[in-house]
């Protein structure tokens, strides 16, 4: 009996062949399911991942400029009196093949020398990707004032300063203004200067414009520590004042100013050593500091240094009440001063820049020095002691 109910059921069993099949496809179809659920969720990841690795890379940023002919060149460049330099940066991209292109806003691009073929563009190549520059300016930490051999390295370091005023586009909106003079506050006096040395520096972030938080990717420009490299992106704006003023010394406007305690050969110069690893008037050629004295020499003769010898005039005078006489006569324009002179009181030098209008030497005048802070133009009454005192009225040439 039990053997054929045995059989009865193994004979039932073999009548329905798909059964098995059919157990198996119910087992699998939730797995099935799963699978499918997994694959459509990882999907748009894949997509993206895909597409993340065939991203550009941002390797490379540098700073280029451009003046009179219109070609963006990376490195220090001499802009003469009245030119409106442009700023910009220049980005060198990698694929994911090691193919390497720069990308800039410039249709003239010249780098290491040469003109390179790149893609003109203001942005980032890729629609869902933009691009954003922090601007900064790189000064020396202080404005100026006295130093000493021992001082010098950390009086005189430079470093950056944000120069929101730039913008943040791959073309700057303006050249920027100095920034460590800011705590100055404002000086009523001073006459506004269109010169003077600028150095750069910029930061350059890839970012999703719907998730601005943080960047996807970056580089920077050389920072402060390179500012003795030839190729560190400067401007040096000359600036024609007067007849008998060389136009180098607007270069030296933005500058810091310093005075060096003791005043001697052998300590200016060990202030520049410490500073920079130069002699004081090498530093002052390289447009990295100047003071007083200095700053009038290159106004008078173009170079850091008044030449040896006597010069052409040489005059004791009084100052007193806003005015300058000599043997209690008023000193006038033409016979008795001319711009370019330099007043000395001292180790403070001024140099005369231009009559008012009235022929006599005196407070309203416009001149520019360089005095423990930063060179500027003001009048003569605002650089003046208060209380009356004996100077020398100095002419170098003819």
């Amino acid at each position: 009996m039990h053997a054929r109910s045995a059989g009865l059921r193994q004979h039932g069993r073999s009548e329905r062949p798909g059964y098995n099949r059919g157990v198996d496809s119910e087992r699998w179809l939730p797995v099935g399911i799963f699978a499918g659920l997994v694959l459509l969720i990882a999907a748009p990841f894949a997509v993206r991942g895909v597409r993340d690795a065939l991203r550009p890379e941002l390797v490379e940023v540098r700073i280029v400029t451009a003046a009179g002919d219109g070609v963006f060149r990376e490195g220090a460049r001499r802009v003469g009196p009245g030119e409106q330099p442009a700023i910009a940066v220049a980005l060198r991209l990698r694929d994911v093949w090691g193919r390497q292109r720069w990308l800039g806003p410039a249709d003239r691009l010249e780098l290491d020398g040469v003109p390179v073929d790149h893609q003109v563009s203001d942005g980032w190549p890729e629609q869902d990707r933009q691009v954003r520059v922090f601007w900064f300016t790189v000064e020396c930490s202080n404005v100026g004032g006295t130093v000493t051999p021992e001082r010098a390295g950390r009086l005189l370091r430079y470093r950056t300063f944000l120069a929101n005023e730039m913008g943040h586009q791959l073309r700057a909106a303006s050249l920027p203004e100095p920034h460590n003079d800011d705590p100055l506050g404002p000086r009523p006096d001073r006459i506004p200067v269109d010169a003077g040395t600028l150095r750069l520096y910029a930061k350059v972030e890839v970012f999703d414009p719907k998730r601005e938080v943080r960047a996807l990717q970056s580089a920077s420009t050389a920072g402060a520590e390179s500012i003795l490299d030839p190729r560190f992106p400067a401007i040096h704006r000359a600036a024609v004042l007067a007849d008998g003023l060389h136009p180098e010394v607007g270069e030296l406007f933005n500058l810091s100013g310093w005075e060096v305690e003791p005043d001697h050969d052998r300590t200016w110069d060990a202030v520049g050593d410490a500073a920079f690893g130069l002699r004081f008037a090498e530093a002052v050629e390289r447009r990295l500091v100047v003071s007083s004295r200095t700053f009038a020499a290159v106004a008078a003769t173009g170079r850091p240094a008044f030449p040896g010898g006597s010069p052409a005039l040489d005059l004791a005078v009084d100052a007193a009440d806003g005015t300058v006489t000599s043997n209690g006569r008023e000193l006038r324009w033409v016979d008795d001063a001319r711009p370019g002179d330099v007043l000395i009181d001292g180790s403070h030098y001024t140099v005369l820049v231009a009559d008012d209008g009235d022929g006599r030497l005196s407070a309203t005048d416009t001149v520019i020095h360089c005095w423990r802070r930063p060179p500027e133009m003001t009048t003569l009454g605002a650089v003046l002691p208060v209380s009356p005192t004996r100077a020398r009225l100095v002419r170098h040439g003819p």
